[in-house]
């Protein structure tokens, strides 16, 4: 997923540097990094895509034959096809440009980036901590790309998308917050870690990675940053963390707790987001779960099912149409909430649904602008 916007950034001449990228010695598809293409180096993208543990750490720069951002079975197939001399054209065994992880200035396709901020190792200890990118130079955010865990979380919300403000208080001349955030798993489908890669013109990092732990969580994934397809630098994330639940992971909970309760494998979305819904209104008060914490978990359970939602403020009662602000939601910011009353939008292949939902009150209803 690319970070989109237009970049407004100066920085001083003076502290530009021509520093070129010094390569390890990879080619493409030696997952196992013996030098040699082998069933192996299948084998190995073959458990990682199902979720068994492997010898080695799975990275994309090696292990993405087909370039599309993401490790799966088809990469296996890939070099099972080149083994046998069946070519699919792509440049399996050709040397892979691969920055030396110890190097605090990059260049790459002519720009040089400085990461001071971006280390290859790191280990989250505490509740979150933030890789920050820094071009020499004036670039188009198209061309930096975030490859998390090699392309694999449980869900994603892309605030890239034009309908959106991330707040209504963030103004448009002042630069709006541009990026996505996912959710990583561990090999047993445990929550790990969220990620919230973003990009804000005239911030000294504009380009900012933000990993932040969900309770009680260990294990350990990549985050990998290039530009114009080029790696500029792999950062293995570790994560050892032992604490308490905060806020945002107790409505977390709630989400999972409520859908394992009213979620079966024979529903459909629509059918499982309307048993949340009603779930939700059934078992709890409005002084315990009021509108904005009701569209929350709504929007969280949407995105747990693969669906977009985002939050409407109407600025009145539930059965008000008009449009106040309508924004995304995630883990990292406190979304600001005006004066009246706020619902979730869960966009459907058909159409979007509006869903109000309290303590007490479940309204379903086709959203009408």
């Amino acid at each position: 997923m690319k970070i989109k916007s237009v970049l407004s950034l100066s920085l001083c001449m003076a502290m530009m540097m021509s520093v070129s990228v010094k390569a390890e010695s990879r080619i493409l598809g030696d997952v196992d990094g013996d030098g040699e293409i082998s069933i192996t180096d299948a084998t190995i993208i073959q458990r990682y895509t199902i979720g068994i543990q492997t010898p080695v750490t799975v990275t994309s720069s090696v292990a993405d034959i087909d370039g599309d951002r993401v490790v799966t079975v088809m990469d296996a197939s890939h070099l099972q096809r080149w083994m046998v001399n069946v070519s699919d054209s792509y440049p399996i065994s050709k040397p892979v440009a691969e920055p030396s992880p110890t190097d605090r200035y990059v260049t790459v396709e002519g720009v040089t980036f400085d990461l001071k901020k971006v280390p290859s190792e790191v280990t989250l200890t505490d509740k979150s901590i933030t890789l920050m990118l820094i071009p020499k130079i004036e670039i188009d955010p198209d061309d930096i790309t975030t490859v998390v865990n090699n392309g694999h979380y449980r869900n994603m919300i892309d605030y890239t998308d034009s309908r959106f403000k991330e707040s209504y208080l963030i103004e448009k001349e002042n630069g709006i917050l541009h990026g996505y955030d996912c959710e990583v798993t561990d090999r047993e489908d445990n929550p790990l870690a969220y990620v919230y890669a973003h990009y804000k013109s005239g911030l000294y990092f504009p380009f900012q990675t933000t990993v932040s732990c969900i309770g009680a969580a260990h294990g350990s994934f990549p985050i990998e940053l290039y530009y114009k397809g080029e790696l500029i630098r792999r950062v293995t994330v570790n994560v050892d963390v032992n604490r308490t639940l905060d806020d945002i992971e107790k409505i977390l909970s709630v989400v999972r707790s409520t859908e394992k309760a009213c979620w079966n494998s024979s529903m459909t979305n629509r059918e499982k987001m309307k048993a949340f819904a009603e779930y939700i209104r059934d078992h709890y008060t409005y002084d315990q779960i009021m509108c904005v914490d009701g569209a929350v978990l709504t929007a969280f359970a949407a995105r747990d099912l693969g669906l977009e939602s985002m939050l409407l403020y109407p600025g009145g009662e539930s059965n008000q149409h008009c449009d106040r602000h309508i924004i995304t939601y995630n883990l990292y910011a406190n979304t600001s909430v005006p004066g009246g009353h706020c619902a979730c939008l869960v966009e459907y292949d058909d159409c979007t649904l509006r869903y109000d939902v309290q303590g007490e009150l479940c309204i379903i209803k086709e959203y009408t602008c």
